[in-house]
């Protein structure tokens, strides 16, 4: 039985017809104030990166809050591969840092909603409308799960995406940030989508299709756009539970998680076994406790 007396869900109702008109991937939290940069070339970048004193193996302090807008179109003429892939991943830190900032933010949110909920059974106007954002963003219905349930279902959403899984997934599908589409639409997780005229047609696709790889305007809302896909889809229920059953809330295992990406990709198992040589071999799990950096 519900807490709620119906004056509630006739808030939420109206809520939630106003908040059809939003963008969901929007954050409802917001983020550490970033740098964005965008620089054409890599020895352009190289030098914003000098200017921050980001390297990958002096992180301790924290990660540099750096957006760069876009991938350097010269990225493939770094000629030793080792460093290319390092060049890759300091693009791509970040970004997925950010992200993951904006979701913990938005989860506390929950957190705090919900200890209030259960003590006292009722939301003010102000938890309701963040209740109403958090259920539009993560695509839960809360006229039909009801309040107690609706919170379950984003609790297993508003987490993080493990940095290592994101860093491998994004070289996966972006060929190290050179692809096409990488280059072209700022698309690094091979994101589809079915409004015309949203992406760019793919070579190849069959007759009578209509899907196109999607454009994004940076970077970051490519990354912002591949968790919310991994956080919502039905497709990554698996991946979802696989994470609520971790112990650790703040760095989930990716290797474990890959195990929940099985309809990420055609290729299936195949996919999955892929992804978690690409953590290991370029020693990823490395990189999944770092934090952002507080610039003065």
């Amino acid at each position: 039985m519900l807490k709620t007396p119906s004056l509630l869900f006739i808030t939420l109702l109206l809520g939630l017809l106003l908040a059809s008109c939003r963008d969901n991937t929007e954050p409802v939290a917001q983020r550490t104030e970033a740098i964005e940069t965008s620089v054409p070339s890599y020895q352009g970048l190289q030098e914003t990166f000098k200017l921050y004193n980001y390297q990958l193996d002096q992180i301790d302090d924290g990660v540099p809050p750096l957006i760069v807008d876009s991938m350097p179109i010269d990225l493939n003429r770094i000629p030793e591969t080792k460093t290319r892939k390092q060049f890759f991943f300091k693009i791509m830190l970040p970004l997925i840092l950010l992200v993951n900032e904006e979701i913990l933010a938005e989860r506390e949110q929950l957190l705090a909603i919900q200890q209030l909920y259960d003590a006292t059974g009722a939301l003010d106007q102000e938890q309701t409308t963040v209740l109403l954002a958090l259920a539009d963003r993560y695509k839960v219905n809360l006229e039909a799960e009801g309040i107690d349930q609706a919170i379950e279902i984003l609790l297993r959403r508003a987490n993080i995406i493990p940095v290592e899984l994101a860093l491998a997934q994004a070289a996966n599908e972006s060929a190290w940030g050179t692809s096409r589409f990488s280059l072209a639409a700022n698309n690094l997780f091979g994101q589809w989508t079915f409004i015309p005229g949203q992406g760019i047609v793919p070579e190849g696709r069959p007759e009578g299709e209509i899907y196109e790889v999607r454009k994004f305007p940076n970077l970051y809302e490519s990354v912002r756009s591949y968790a919310n896909n991994l956080n919502t889809h039905h497709a990554y229920q698996s991946f979802r539970y696989l994470r609520a059953d971790q112990n650790s809330e703040t760095h989930p295992d990716g290797l474990v998680l890959a195990e929940g990406l099985v309809n990420y990709s055609i290729r299936g198992e195949e996919y999955i076994r892929e992804i978690q040589a690409m953590i290991r071999q370029n020693n990823l799990q490395r990189l999944s406790n770092v934090n952002l950096r507080k610039e003065e």
